[in-house]
């Protein structure tokens, strides 16, 4: 079960800066929203999303923020699959 501090946005950027440092990429270089974009709410996304963006390149991923949604897991394969672009440095091993 997941406890609300494991969805707090403090704690959802720590983790996500972690997994962008472990593939490869600059914190810094990306920025991360929460709440579902106006121009989508007809469309019936859950509530819980979170707008994860690279600034140098503007690519936008979301990813739903609830549990038992794997976010983290698929973040990673995004960044590692290059729908955000190529690391600015080496992964760390």
């Amino acid at each position: 079960m997941t406890s609300p501090n494991e969805t707090h946005p403090k704690h959802l950027w720590s983790t996500l800066a972690s997994t962008l440092e472990l593939a490869g990429f600059e914190p810094s270089d990306f920025e991360m929203s929460e709440g579902r974009p106006d121009e989508l709410r007809h469309v019936g996304l859950p509530d819980r999303l979170l707008t994860v963006r690279r600034r140098s390149t503007g690519h936008r991923q979301l990813y739903a923020v609830a549990p038992g949604c794997p976010w983290l897991f698929t973040a990673f394969a995004d960044l590692t699959a290059g729908r955000f672009g190529r690391p600015s440095r080496k992964a760390l091993s």
